[in-house]
């Protein structure tokens, strides 16, 4: 049986979320909002086993600005017996269809849910309401070095160029980092171009020399215009955030 009632705060705790990061300021403003409005939509928990304690399956970000912001000592929840693969699916469908995940997040919890329960990628785009081809290019993340993942995380590499370097062994995605730290606003499509001759010469052994032969085109803003690393066509973005690498 599922019922709305008003319970604890104390006695619930945050589930499992795929949302890792909490914008502080948003949580203000959503504290604000209820607290002139009211809560226009319960959160949903569910009971711990056990316990006589509760887990947030949806609405975290409800829960921690009554919680944290408000200091509220209760809040209206909707009580569901579920298991962890129906919470699962209902918080997958919470965070994708409210708020987006950023893509290091959807990565990681689409690429959860087939490693916990052996979803298929079609059954993850059906529940999180988003094409097959998304799920693919956010699974293809996963093969990202870290200083690239962390890059991404923190939204200074475009998640486009982050998904044309998977191909890459990790040599070659740092090298296309490098290459691209030498010049941060080179237009995407001479990226990908760079990228397209790192993928072609990934078996053979001139890594390096390739490095240095893109590394001086970059620096003097030129692009081959003959030969085998010819490049054609227009730029068509020239708004690259600069590209800062981590330190190991």
């Amino acid at each position: 049986m599922e019922t709305v009632q008003l319970v604890k705060v104390s006695e619930i705790r945050p589930g499992n979320n795929d949302r890792k990061h909490f914008d502080e300021n948003a949580l203000l403003d959503l504290a604000m909002s209820i607290k002139a409005n009211g809560l226009a939509q319960p959160i949903t928990v569910r009971p711990i086993k056990g316990e006589h304690r509760f887990e947030v399956v949806a609405g975290e970000r409800r829960f921690r600005a009554v919680s944290q912001v408000l200091k509220y000592e209760t809040i209206p929840a909707l009580i569901r017996e579920l298991n962890d693969e129906e919470a699962s699916a209902i918080m997958l469908v919470e965070n994708t269809g409210r708020t987006d995940l950023n893509p290091t997040e959807q990565s990681d919890a689409f690429q959860s849910r087939i490693l916990q329960f052996g979803w298929s990628i079609e059954k993850i785009a059906e529940i999180a309401g988003v094409t097959e081809d998304l799920v693919k290019r956010r699974l293809s993340l996963q093969e990202l070095v870290p200083e690239a993942w962390h890059l991404v995380s923190c939204g200074q590499l475009p998640v486009g160029h982050a998904e044309a370097i998977t191909p890459l062994d990790n040599n070659r995605q740092r090298i296309a980092l490098r290459i691209l730290n030498q010049n941060p606003s080179l237009p995407y499509r001479h990226f990908r171009h760079i990228v397209n001759d790192l993928i072609e010469e990934q078996s053979q052994d001139s890594l390096f020399d390739l490095e240095n032969f893109w590394v001086e085109q970059v620096k003097q803003e030129e692009m081959p215009t003959r030969g085998k690393r010819a490049f054609t066509g227009a730029p068509s973005r020239t708004d690259l955030p600069p590209v800062q690498m981590m330190e190991k």
